[in-house]
């Protein structure tokens, strides 16, 4: 964990790092300490052995990740106030996510994981009302109340973690031997600005803003106001359809027609979306489109006959 995360966030803070285990299901961080869960040492096998497998998903690889990230989320980095624990939660459940992704090389499983945290979000509380649509990450622990006592924890993570994913997969570079590069070159940035400071919010947007593609400027001011505002200080999570054909074209091309329909969020919502082909086996990234209304129509060609065209294929 250690290794990974001086890639991707920079050095490890301290001079040191010691692990405890503890009786309980959970962990914490501390800096250069680590309390985790002594069932965590226990294998799949054992945990079912001792009528625990509940435990299975919770306490994993992905659970001591997330703790070990908080040496650099909410320790190197800290939070200016209670709207911005999320970068210190919501960090470490990316944190915890990215390195199942390595740690197992299955990209699969990464990608079950986030499926996962965004069915919960779609959860109900004791009023029957959606988890996601309580409050967004930007209110902190005054999510929680008697009738939503895990909405802190289901927002704040699940959703702050997604948030980090949504960034990392805009800043993607397909055409580069290290398709993170981007996304490392801005979380290095954050951490190094902040080392040892408190960050808020908004800091973290200005980092985000130096690193941005022109893909990602929707409204031509290269700031992410769009995006900060539906995401993190705001509520929603749009669904969105994609239909196609694929016609002959000149020669061996092939001239695609497609619409997008966007639902489950007012008029006037905006987001970049990512096109896949799928040919030889392979999943490529053909390119961004922005969707800003409820419907958005596209015409392209490609110099072959795609096997597959998917919309958002890693989430």
């Amino acid at each position: 964990t250690v290794r990974l995360f001086e890639k991707y966030y920079g050095p490890y803070p301290y001079k040191r790092l010691a692990l405890t285990n503890i009786p309980y299901s959970y962990g914490q961080g501390w800096p250069g300490l680590i309390y985790l869960s002594a069932l965590s040492f226990l294998d799949k096998t054992q945990l079912h052995a001792l009528g625990l497998s509940r435990y299975n998903r919770e306490i994993t690889d992905f659970f001591r990740a997330h703790e070990a990230s908080h040496q650099w989320w909410g320790h190197r980095v800290g939070w200016k106030s209670y709207h911005d624990q999320w970068i210190s939660e919501g960090f470490a459940q990316f944190s915890g996510n990215l390195y199942v992704h390595f740690r197992q090389g299955d990209e699969k499983e990464y990608l079950n994981r986030l499926r996962r945290d965004k069915e919960e979000l779609f959860e109900r509380d004791k009023r029957n009302r959606r988890y996601e649509s309580l409050g967004p990450v930007w209110m902190g622990r005054r999510l929680s109340t008697f009738d939503s006592p895990l909405a802190y924890q289901t927002v704040i993570y699940n959703k702050g973690g997604y948030i980090l994913h949504m960034l990392r997969m805009m800043l993607f570079d397909s055409n580069n031997p290290n398709p993170d590069t981007r996304f490392i070159a801005m979380m290095h940035d954050f951490t190094k600005t902040f080392d040892n400071k408190p960050a808020s919010t908004e800091d973290f947007k200005a980092i985000v803003e130096k690193h941005m593609t022109p893909a990602m400027d929707v409204e031509g001011n290269r700031r992410l106001d769009w995006f900060f505002r539906q995401y993190v200080y705001g509520t929603g999570m749009p669904r969105y359809e994609f239909r196609y054909t694929v016609q002959p074209a000149e020669g061996s091309k092939s001239k695609v027609t497609a619409t997008i329909t966007q639902s489950g969020v007012p008029e006037g919502w905006k987001d970049i979306l990512p096109i896949y082909v799928h040919a030889s086996g392979k999943v490529v990234l053909l390119g961004w489109t922005r969707a800003t209304r409820k419907e958005s129509k596209l015409e392209f060609t490609l110099p072959f006959n795609p096997q597959k065209l998917s919309l958002n294929y890693y989430e």
